[in-house]
């Protein structure tokens, strides 16, 4: 839909330009009449029973959540001619489906902090009993001050409750959501594993070439080793990909606590580490390879010439600490 056949406003704002376009809903930045305040409005497009009670849901849980790194709901309006519509606070930053492809992913260093963030947000839903169902790169909004927001909560439903559709993004679905179960935590713990593996990697966790491959892959097949994509990650944020990427939910990060606990040691390791993980990032396997290859042989060379000099650890006077 263009600008052009976008309504010119809807209730007390009018509308600057559509800014997104999903399945059953328009998203729009717009201003206040009055207060030229800037807000997203979302209004739905698709107004069926089961859509309808979908957005009431969101609404409803929107308007209870207040969290740093939540979009807020402001306001809405169930009744509007145009379609029900719910208006939020307007966030200037790029959505994260733009730095997820090879050729554009994140620092690991930026990685690590969005993650932190949308882990909490994530924890803080969960505490009012919330699964978001629909946790992917495309609902992550980083802003230019590096916080990050969790946004679109259009799927979400009450933990232990199966929903009236299975809804969500398949590339980041857990298996009991695909196969339509009632959900807790543990099903958004396993989404963001899957966003943590693609902002590395740039690749989903398995390898189809249509939809119905790639719901046999997520509920019968392996996840892909995210080591296949990206060369030298830490063995701590592996461990936590892993696990968080389990089929069997049991045996996946029983809570948030668990995960934010797991993962804040392995962003600590990266923090502290004096090697350049970002080393890798954005190159072909074959391209790592040899980049592999070359940091070997250029690390050997050095301890070569290292001990040549005379300066083995066995030889160092103990002045210098070592």
């Amino acid at each position: 839909m263009s600008l052009s056949q976008a309504p010119n406003r809807i209730g007390n704002y009018s509308i600057i330009e559509l800014i997104g376009e999903g399945a059953t809903s328009n998203v729009y930045h717009a201003q206040h009449v009055k207060s030229l305040a800037s807000v997203a409005i979302k209004q739905l497009r698709r107004q069926s029973e089961i859509y309808r009670s979908m957005f009431t849901t969101e609404v409803d849980l929107g308007k209870k959540m207040r969290h740093r790194n939540i979009v807020r709901v402001l306001d809405a309006d169930l009744t509007d001619p145009g379609g029900p519509y719910l208006v939020m606070e307007y966030i200037n930053g790029t959505a994260l489906d733009h730095h997820d492809r090879e050729n554009t992913l994140p620092t690991i260093q930026t990685v690590m902090s969005v993650i932190e963030q949308v882990a909490h947000a994530l924890r803080y839903a969960a505490s009012l009993g919330v699964v978001h169902r629909d946790v992917k790169p495309g609902n992550i909004i980083l802003m230019p001050n590096g916080v990050a927001k969790l946004s679109d909560f259009g799927c979400a439903i009450p933990a232990s409750e199966m929903g009236a559709v299975v809804a969500g993004s398949l590339a980041y679905m857990s298996p009991e959501q695909l196969d339509g179960e009632a959900l807790d935590q543990r099903a958004d713990i396993y989404a963001l594993g899957a966003v943590i593996y693609r902002l590395l990697t740039g690749r989903h966790t398995f390898d189809a070439d249509n939809t119905f491959d790639a719901r046999i892959a997520i509920l019968n097949y392996p996840v892909i080793p995210v080591e296949t994509y990206r060369k030298k990650l830490p063995q701590e944020l592996i461990h936590v990909i892993n696990r968080a990427l389990e089929k069997d939910k049991d045996r996946r990060y029983a809570s948030w606590d668990e995960f934010i606990r797991d993962f804040g040691n392995a962003a600590h390791k990266i923090r502290m580490s004096d090697y350049d993980m970002d080393l890798y990032r954005g190159f072909s396997m074959s391209t790592q390879s040899v980049l592999s290859s070359y940091m070997a042989a250029d690390r050997a060379f050095s301890r070569s010439e290292y001990s040549k000099s005379g300066f083995s650890r066995s030889t160092m006077p103990e002045s210098y600490g070592i």
